[in-house]
């Protein structure tokens, strides 16, 4: 497959004020007794800027507006499936560059959903619990069951991807692995399937120790340990995110050795 089907690929994924100022001083001055009221006219006074109203500032989009924005997303990400399925279909485990960053951009395309999806479940799930009547609460549930059943199936897309892709031993050497089994870990993770996720996490620590993303998969184990009361197990695992001080994970691994230590 040509580099330039790949190029074409690729972007389908991308988708005043006036100021005033004291003089210095005159070497020579004598007291002035009169005071001179001096007014302007409206032809020479400064001219004072309206601060803009905030209202004017914030863009509005309408219903209309935001279905069809929804609707072209849509679009695109069903093109964009469609598209890197074809790609992986028809191109050789041989191409390595090709075929593995297919399989990495529709996980990620699969996990995106899979989030999205997740998050407005909860959005309506919010909705129910403050529905003023019967029907509008019935309404926000079955629109939260719907929203619930998308999430789950992006999220098994994306795991059936991910696996395709980091068991696959043709692509070992794929210079996004470990990022793709953390965002394979990450996936089972959000869709509650915590021993699959901390097996792939494993997998990343064994694999790729100097990965940057080495801190959040010891970060999953120590919390396990944790809420399974192991605590010495967890201690250990939180040290080791304490040896990355700039990870996203660290202040938090902090807090929760503070727990550990209480206890």
């Amino acid at each position: 497959m040509s580099r330039m089907k790949l190029a074409t690929v690729t972007a389908l994924l991308l988708s005043g004020s006036v100021a005033w100022g004291q003089g210095a001083k005159p070497k020579y001055s004598r007291q002035q007794d009169v005071k001179i009221d001096v007014k302007l006219s409206d032809r020479v006074k400064p001219i004072q800027q309206k601060a803009p109203d905030k209202k004017e500032l914030t863009p509005s989009l309408n219903a209309d507006d935001v279905l069809s924005i929804e609707g072209l997303v849509g679009n695109i990400r069903n093109e964009q499936e469609a598209i890197l399925g074809q790609i992986i279909e028809n191109t050789p485990d041989s191409d390595v560059d090709e075929k593995s960053d297919a399989y990495f951009r529709l996980g990620e395309l699969y996990a995106k959903q899979q989030r999205f999806w997740r998050l407005k479940s909860t959005e309506f799930l919010i909705k129910a619990d403050g529905a003023k009547n019967a029907a509008d609460k019935s309404k926000m549930q079955k629109e939260q069951t719907a929203a619930a059943d998308k999430a789950k199936t992006y999220m098994l897309k994306a795991v059936k991807t991910y696996n395709a892709l980091t068991k696959n031993d043709a692509f070992r050497n794929y210079p996004k692995m470990d990022m793709a089994l953390f965002y394979y870990g990450y996936t089972l993770q959000g869709g509650k399937y915590l021993k699959e996720a901390r097996a792939v996490y494993d997998q990343l620590l064994k694999n790729y120790p100097q990965s940057k993303y080495v801190p959040e998969a010891h970060l999953a184990f120590a919390d396990y340990h944790f809420e399974s009361g192991q605590l010495a197990e967890a201690e250990a695992r939180y040290k080791m995110v304490l040896k990355f001080p700039k990870s996203s994970a660290y202040w938090y691994a902090m807090y929760k050795m503070g727990w550990i230590h209480l206890n």
